[in-house]
Formats: C-alpha cells, structure tokens, sequence
C-alpha cells in the first residue's frame, strides 16, 4: 500500500502519524507550506504514485489532492481536529463560522472518502459545523505511547501547561486565565512550555511579550525545550493546567497525566473526555482555586487511570483497519 501523507507545517502529532502510517505502508510525506509549494510538480508524481492519500486538516493544502481525486477518484482520508471544523465566534476562532474557508472547508470534506475525529467532541463539531453524515465520519482517538510507562515520580509544588504563544492562543487556550491563576498562588512556580509564533506558526515573541506584561514574577516562560527537558518537568510538576475555551483533543493533558501530573482542565470540547475521571474538571475561578490548593496540599491522591484507547497502538490498529478495508 502506497501512502501519501499530505501535511501543512510540522508538529509533534503529525511527525507521530507519520511514523505510525510508515509501519503500514510505503510512505512518501508531502509538506505544502508556502504558496509555491502548490505549484511543485511532485504534487502530481506523488500523487500518481500513491494508492490513497491521507491529509491532516480541512485547509488549503487539501485542495490540489482534492481536485486531482474528482479525476482520478483514489481513497482520500481527511483528519480533522481543530481550527479546520470549528465555529467559536465568541474567540474569533474556526474556520466553519462564515466565507471562503467555510466553503472550502466544507468542500473538502464532501469529496473526502472518510473523515477522521479525534475525540467524540470533534466529531460533534464535524457533523454539526461542516454539515457532515455521521456515517461518513470515524472516530480513531490523538494517541500517545502509554503502555508500560506509567511510573510514579517525586513531585515539586509547580503548575505546568504547554503549547504555542500566538495571538490565537493567548484565549483559545487559556493562557490569559493561566497568568491570572498565579496570581492567586504568588509563592508557587507556573511554568509555561511552548514555541513563541505568530497565527501563521512562523516564530515571533510578539504575543509572548504582551503575555510577559501582565504575567506576574512567579510565572516562567521556558519557550521551546528540548524532550528531555519537556519529559523532566512533566514529571516534576504536580499540577497540569489547561484552561481552555477550545480543544479538539488535548495531547499535551494526556501526556501530563502519563507523567503522574494532576490535571486540572476547563469544562470544554474534548478536555473532559481526556481527563475522564482524573483530576478535576472545572467551570470557574473559585473551583480552580480550591483544586489547585487540595493538590498541593496533598488532599487528591487518586491513581491515574487514562482510557486504553488513548494508546498509540490503538491508534495504529484503528488506522490498519480503515486503511485495509
């Protein structure tokens, strides 16, 4: 089986699938970035090439493998999770709230032979936003590797959250509501992880130093680490905030909890589907207070149990069953 593998920019969880699709069939990757990109002829070789086409994300990228499928009508998968199917006018944020990128969006995911989810929330947002058949849309979780690594770890009296500072973020995912948080705990270190860029993912610190403004002395910004550091303070930190407005999945939450630490998450979109009935899932500031006071005065001692199906190899045995069918 022949796959190609059509991605805009790189993350973590794409470099993940891509690996994961690379054990089920002969993979070639194809990365559109720039508007030149659209005009590379390997665009048609690859295509030609390839048995079935999965692309991440409903976005512009999807539309040359689109067009090429109305002629040659290969299997073309869509995974879909975030901005691509979402309506959050509240925040600005989503591609499904009106115009052009509603309609190609929209259009996109008509010629996809089958949608991906990635939590049962996505799946939601697809069907109800993108005016989606529940048939044609399967839900195969974000995954992590989880078997075997669940250890426990001696913990400092910190609160961690990861992910990218852009003008996006700073409400999407909560970042306004984290800074505000420690505030209330002046003597305990918040640290944040994550790339400083601008909404296009081009690295920037203009959002990073209006966050430094407002954030008070007790609030570390360590911007990209390395892995090493990243798994370390996951597994010193006994507290993981994300206080999000929107989240399609929340990788960053599962991999916390791989790691021993207690989440504390918003009652939003996915998060309360990851964290299950780990931690605590919260609606207001007060009951974030008491939450993070009862954590750190050592008053939560529940095991973590994180669903199975969150596990990499699900992911992977979901992915081997769509694909050879």
């Amino acid at each position: 089986m022949n796959i190609l593998f059509v991605i805009s920019g790189e993350t973590e969880f794409k470099k993940t699938d891509e690996k994961l699709f690379s054990e089920i069939g002969c993979l070639r990757t194809i990365n559109l970035v720039e508007i030149n990109d659209y005009f590379n002829k390997k665009i048609f070789s690859n295509y030609i090439w390839s048995d079935m086409i999965i692309i991440w994300f409903a976005s512009f990228h999807a539309i040359p493998f689109t067009l090429l499928n109305q002629l040659f009508n290969k299997k073309c998968y869509i995974i879909a999770g975030g901005y691509d199917v979402a309506n959050y006018p509240e925040i600005e944020y989503g591609s499904m709230r009106f115009g052009y990128r509603r309609n190609i969006g929209q259009w996109i995911l008509k010629h996809a032979q089958r949608i991906i989810a990635v939590s049962k929330s996505n799946r939601r947002e697809i069907i109800e936003n993108c005016n989606i058949n529940p048939e044609r849309v399967k839900l195969i979780y974000n995954a992590i590797k989880l078997k075997n690594s669940q250890k426990v770890f001696p913990k400092k009296d910190q609160v961690l959250t990861v992910g990218e500072i852009n003008e996006e973020t700073i409400l999407r995912k909560g970042l306004d509501r984290f800074l505000l948080l420690s505030k209330a705990f002046p003597n305990i270190q918040f640290i944040h992880i994550g790339k400083w860029t601008d909404k296009h993912g081009k690295p920037s610190d203009n959002a990073f130093k209006k966050l430094k403004t407002i954030s008070s002395g007790n609030v570390k910004f360590l911007g990209f680490v390395s892995e090493d550091i990243l798994k370390k303070t996951f597994q010193e930190s006994k507290i993981y905030l994300q206080l999000s407005r929107h989240e399609a999945f929340g990788v960053s939450v599962l991999e916390a909890m791989k790691y021993g630490c207690v989440p504390i998450v918003t009652n939003a979109y996915a998060l309360p589907e990851v964290v299950g009935e780990n931690g605590f899932i919260i609606e207001r500031k007060a009951e974030c207070i008491s939450a993070i006071k009862s954590i750190l005065e050592n008053q939560y001692n529940q095991k973590t149990q994180i669903n199975p199906l969150f596990d990499l190899s699900e992911r992977q045995a979901a992915f081997e069953r769509l694909i050879n069918r």
